[in-house]
C-alpha cells in the first residue's frame, strides 16, 4: 500500500514537472516572440533613420514639379479669392512649417505662394502597417507606424505608447509655432477668429488661419471626457474613424465596415453640443448614413473622391451626395491619384464637375491631403493650376469662388462657437 502511494506521488510529481516544463517552454516562446518584435521595431526605426534619411521626404512627392506656369489672368483671379483646404497632415510629422523646404507638399512660403488663407491641419495618431501592406479584405488595427516614427525620432517616451499623449504633443507643437509667428499664423477657435481672418484676407494679409483636426476617435483611448479637453486645446474637427474599424464605428477601408456604435452615438452628440465638426472622410457607408441621419450640424468629407468617378472603397458613394447637400455639409476633393483614378489637374476638375452636375457647387470644397504620405498632383504653390483648370472647364467665377474657399468659410461660421459663450 505504501509502495503504491509512493508510486502515485512520483507520478503526480512527474506530471507536475511536465506541466511546469511545458509552461516554461510556452513562456520561452512568448519571450522569444517579444524579443523578435522588439528587434523588428528597432531595425525598422534604424532603417527609417539610416536608409530613408527622411521618411517624410520619401513619402510626399508630386507629379508636376514646381515652379508652375499659370495663365496671368487666371492667376490674378486666383489671388483675389479666399482659398481654403480641409486637410493637410504637415504637423503630424514635422513642426518646421515656417521654413521653406525642397521636399514635401506644403510649408508657409509655398502656402502663401499658392494664395492659401486657411488650412486645416490634421493630426493622425495611428497608422496601422496594413495601410502600407493592404489586404483585399481591408485594413486591420495591427501596428502603428506613427509610434515607430515617434520612437525613431526620439520623441517623449509617452508618445511611444499613448495615442492621446502623441496627439496632445502635436497640438502643443502647433500652438508653439503659432505663438512664435503671430503675424503669419492664427489658430481658428471661435467665430471671431474666422471673422478676423476673413477681414485680413480681404485686405491682402499674408496671415494664414489654421483649423486643428484629428483623424480617428481612437485618440481618446476609450475616455470620452477627453473630447472636451481636445476642444479646449483648439481642435475643431474630428472623424470617428481613420483607416480601420474602431469602438465608435466602421471605416471605409476597415474589415467589418459596420455602422455607428453606442459609443459612437454618444460621441457624436458630444461633438454636436460642443460645436466640433464631424468628418466622414474615412467612415464606412453604414457609418456615413448613420452620422448624416443623427447629426444636428453640418458634416464634412474632408478629403477623398467620388465612387462615380473612381470606384474604390475609400471614396464617397454617389447616393450620399444629396444627403450631404440636405445636411448643409461639404465634400472636399483630394489632390492625389488614388482617389481620382488619374494624376492630372483635369482629374481634380473632373471630380468637381461630377458633383456639381448632380448637386450644384455650394457643397464642394478642397481637401488636398498635402503631406499625407501620398503623391499629389502639385504642391501648395501650384494651387492656381486648379483655378485655371476650373475656368477652362467652364465653371463660372462665382462657382469657383465657392469651391475654392467660401463654402468652407460658411460651414465653419455655422459650426464655430462664439468666444463669449464658451464655458
Amino acid at each position: 500500500m505504501i509502495i503504491l502511494r509512493n508510486v502515485q506521488l512520483i507520478e503526480d510529481s512527474q506530471a507536475l514537472t511536465s506541466k511546469r516544463f511545458r509552461y516554461t517552454l510556452e513562456m520561452l516562446k512568448v519571450i522569444k516572440l517579444l524579443k523578435f518584435f522588439a528587434y523588428f521595431i528597432l531595425f525598422l526605426s534604424l532603417a527609417i533613420i539610416i536608409f530613408l534619411d527622411n521618411p517624410y521626404k520619401f513619402t510626399n512627392s508630386v507629379v508636376l514639379k514646381p515652379p508652375y506656369e499659370i495663365d496671368p489672368v487666371a492667376d490674378e483671379f486666383h489671388h483675389s479669392l479666399f482659398l481654403a483646404d480641409l486637410h493637410a497632415d504637415t504637423f503630424t510629422f514635422v513642426d518646421t512649417f515656417m521654413e521653406a523646404k525642397d521636399y514635401g507638399h506644403i510649408d508657409y512660403p509655398r502656402a502663401r505662394a499658392g494664395g492659401y488663407n486657411l488650412l486645416t491641419m490634421s493630426i493622425a495618431t495611428k497608422i496601422p502597417f496594413g495601410m502600407v501592406f493592404r489586404k483585399p479584405e481591408g485594413i486591420d488595427r495591427f501596428g502603428n507606424m506613427i509610434k515607430v516614427g515617434a520612437f525613431s525620432s526620439l520623441e517623449p517616451p509617452l508618445n511611444w505608447f499613448s495615442n492621446y499623449a502623441r496627439g496632445k504633443w502635436v497640438i502643443e507643437n502647433t500652438q508653439r509655432v503659432v505663438e512664435k509667428n503671430p503675424e503669419q499664423l492664427l489658430i481658428i477657435r471661435f467665430r471671431e477668429d474666422l471673422q478676423q481672418l476673413l477681414n485680413e484676407s480681404a485686405e491682402g494679409s499674408d496671415r494664414i488661419g489654421l483649423v486643428l483636426s484629428v483623424e480617428g476617435a481612437h485618440i481618446l483611448e476609450g475616455n470620452q471626457e477627453r473630447i472636451e479637453d481636445l476642444f479646449t486645446s483648439g481642435v475643431r474637427m474630428l472623424s470617428l474613424t481613420h483607416a480601420f474599424d474602431n469602438e465608435y464605428g466602421g471605416a471605409s477601408e476597415g474589415i467589418q465596415k459596420y455602422g455607428i456604435t453606442t459609443e459612437g452615438e454618444i460621441l457624436l452628440e458630444r461633438m454636436n453640443s460642443l460645436g466640433m465638426i464631424i468628418d466622414i472622410a474615412h467612415a464606412s457607408p453604414n457609418l456615413v448614413n448613420a452620422i448624416l441621419n443623427k447629426s444636428t450640424a453640418p458634416v464634412v468629407y474632408s478629403h477623398g473622391g467620388i465612387q462615380g468617378k473612381c470606384d474604390i472603397d475609400r471614396n464617397l458613394q454617389d447616393d450620399v451626395l444629396e444627403k450631404i447637400k440636405a445636411n448643409g455639409g461639404l465634400i472636399a476633393i483630394g489632390f492625389w491619384g488614388r482617389v481620382l483614378c488619374g494624376d492630372q489637374v483635369s482629374d481634380i476638375v473632373s471630380s468637381i464637375r461630377y458633383i456639381a452636375d448632380r448637386i450644384g457647387t455650394e457643397n464642394i470644397a478642397l481637401g488636398s491631403d498635402f503631406d499625407g504620405s501620398v503623391k499629389t498632383i502639385f504642391d501648395a504653390s501650384g494651387l492656381g493650376l486648379l483655378t485655371d483648370g476650373l475656368l477652362q472647364s467652364g465653371f463660372k467665377k462665382d462657382e469657383i469662388k465657392r469651391i475654392m474657399g467660401d463654402n468652407y468659410a460658411r460651414v465653419l461660421w455655422q459650426s464655430l462657437p462664439i468666444r463669449n459663450t464658451q464655458k
